[in-house]
């Protein structure tokens, strides 16, 4: 026989079992959870045989097990129990896809504490068969955004053909198709029917889906609610849609993003209005907690490329009671010391973002010792995925190569700057590309030494069945000059550690001066990295590093090669990485540990 749904009302109940018909457990019975004990042991025992896998679910569901210590326990309310028992094990087992078990139970002994002996054959588990997702609707008048959208749900999809029926994938995978839709323009979107047709002759189920998705939303007008500090231009300003576009829920969330990101508000909550009647022009209410306009942090840390930090920061969100956001941090480490100092303006309403900066970096890395100063002012888009920016940075550093005589340099630097981020997740991407260009250039007569500087960074996040990704970089760079002096050392390329070529200490790459490791004018490095995630947070990796920095590009080769194995964890704030990396040129294994997208 087949059953439409059959594991999704087959919960396993977690009342207490009804009391035997002499009341002895009455009160005590109608209760969701069972009496405290009254009695120093329990009034029986329960053994389960079966497969470990399933035996945990079992011992969260089962009644018989939270009653064994219930005083008021008869024999005649354990034989019920008992029998309880062999209902909700079918129950239970029906949910991890199992609808022909075999279940015997006995019970010994003449009086408390009784035995009881539960034996569970699940039998074979019932698998996929087929899956038909069918979306009506408004959708259905574009055939193309219909195929479009079907792709997206399979490619989520938690259960294909011939994987194992279990309850639990079958919510989610409704839940994920669900999604899709409503954020993509039907906000208003529904499961219209959903049927889990079993067969338990075959063990053999047949899933059905018809989601309806309403009609199709617009953007209308933002209200903002809980402002009291702040102008509505500074809300309005980040919103990165018009009235009249086109809903996306990633729009959405790119907005929330963006309110976080400015630090004026301890709560976001940004969401559409999504009563099919006003699908035209969808009011977007954003509800806001402002938060204190001022903060002290401090705090201690560790990384493998920097060793130990302790550093202090001060945030003024409020400066000059114009919504300006005034950072300033100053952190030490065991190998570097920095201070600076950041000035970021409200958006504007044209889409950009002003900022100045002041910092004064001190290192000594790989026998280079260096302190830079400098000033920068930034113009940057708040569109995150096609985001330009122009800079102009003057820049004062001595250094010094251990083995050689110090020098100081300094240069007026411009340059302009695009990333394009083409993922399905800004914050830990699974899948898509990413690449960033810069020139920029320090004119002779304002630097010590004119050049050209360009850099571009690339990456790409490739899907390998449902479990595994390939996660391809590459990156290179080149300072052109004619004179032989010098130029700042920050505008120079070394490599090596935690983000570039794994198995190295942090910028041990570089061109070699007396017995220290400085910039060269040129580099290149490319990696790759083979993903499998254990499930939706834990993952393992093998990856591939190369490349090198040199003074010139026919002394790049041969290249610096690191190899190894690590541990990857999904957080809110990106990936946190934990590598173990073989250096080819070392001969040494090194620890590397990170957070976040390396672009």
């Amino acid at each position: 026989g087949a059953a439409a749904d059959p594991a999704a009302s087959a919960a396993p109940a977690r009342s207490a079992p009804n009391p035997p018909p002499d009341g002895t457990a009455g009160d005590a019975a109608a209760g969701e959870t069972a009496p405290a004990a009254s009695a120093a042991t329990a009034r029986y025992k329960v053994e389960l045989v079966g497969p470990d896998a399933l035996l945990a679910p079992l011992r969260r569901d089962l009644d018989l097990l939270r009653w064994q210590d219930y005083a008021g326990t008869t024999r005649d309310l354990l034989e019920r129990l008992v029998a309880d028992a062999q209902q909700q094990i079918g129950d239970t087992l029906a949910t991890e896809g199992y609808f022909t078990p075999r279940v015997e139970r006995s019970i010994s002994g003449e009086r408390a504490p009784w035995q009881v002996r539960i034996e569970i054959e699940p039998g074979p588990a019932t698998r996929v068969d087929s899956v038909h997702i069918v979306l009506v609707g408004t959708i259905a008048n574009d055939p193309q955004r219909v195929e479009r959208q079907l792709a997206r749900i399979r490619e989520r999809w938690p259960l294909p053909e011939g994987a194992q029926f279990r309850q639990q994938d079958w919510d989610l995978a409704k839940r994920r198709a669900l999604e899709a839709i409503t954020g993509d323009r039907f906000a208003a979107a529904h499961v219209a029917a959903s049927r889990a047709l079993i067969d338990p002759a075959t063990q053999k189920a047949r899933l059905e889906l018809e989601i309806d998705s309403g009609p199709g939303f617009r953007f209308g007008a933002i209200e903002v609610y809980g402002l009291s500090r702040y102008a509505e231009a500074i809300v309005r300003n980040l919103a990165p849609f018009g009235v009249g576009d086109a809903y996306d829920e990633n729009v959405l969330l790119q907005f929330q993003r963006r309110l976080v990101a400015t630090g004026y508000f301890s709560a976001v909550q940004v969401e559409i209005d999504n009563t099919p009647q006003r699908a035209a022009e969808a009011p977007v209410r954003v509800s806001l907690i402002e938060a204190n306009s001022r903060r002290i942090e401090g705090g201690l840390g560790y990384s493998t490329d920097t060793l130990y930090r302790a550093q202090f920061g001060y945030t003024n969100n409020d400066w000059r009671e114009l919504g300006w956001r005034l950072r300033s941090e100053a952190r030490l480490e065991s190998r570097a010391a920095r201070a600076n100092s950041t000035l970021t303006l409200p958006a504007r309403d044209d889409g950009w973002v002003h900022g100045y900066a002041l910092r004064y970096v001190q290192s000594d890395t790989s026998g280079l010792v260096q302190r830079e100063g400098s000033v920068t002012f930034a113009r940057t888009a708040l569109d995150e995925r096609h985001q330009p920016q122009w800079s102009l940075g003057a820049h004062v550093q001595q250094q010094q190569a251990s083995g050689a005589p110090g020098e100081t340099v300094h240069a007026l630097f411009a340059a302009y700057r695009y990333t394009r981020r083409a993922t399905d997740d800004l914050i830990a991407p699974t899948r898509g590309t990413m690449y960033s260009a810069q020139l920029g250039a320090a004119p002779p007569g304002l630097a010590t030494q004119g050049f050209v500087r360009a850099v571009g960074t690339a990456a790409a996040w490739v899907p390998v069945g449902h479990s595994n990704r390939l996660l391809l970089r590459g990156e290179g760079g080149a300072v052109v000059t004619r004179g032989d002096r010098a130029i700042p050392e920050s505008f120079l390329f070394r490599t090596g550690g935690d983000t570039s070529i794994r198995g190295y200490a942090f910028e041990s790459i570089g061109v070699t001066r007396g017995s220290a490791v400085v910039g060269g004018q040129v580099y290149a490095l490319a990696s790759i990295e083979a993903q499998h995630w254990l499930n939706d947070r834990m993952g393992v990796a093998v990856f591939y590093d190369a490349g090198n920095a040199a003074a010139r590009v026919a002394e790049l080769r041969p290249f610096a090669q690191g190899a190894g194995l690590g541990g990857r964890v999904r957080t809110p704030l990106g990936p946190v990485r934990a590598d173990l990396a073989w250096g080819e040129r070392t001969r040494k294994v090194r620890l590397h540990l990170s957070l976040g997208v390396n672009f």
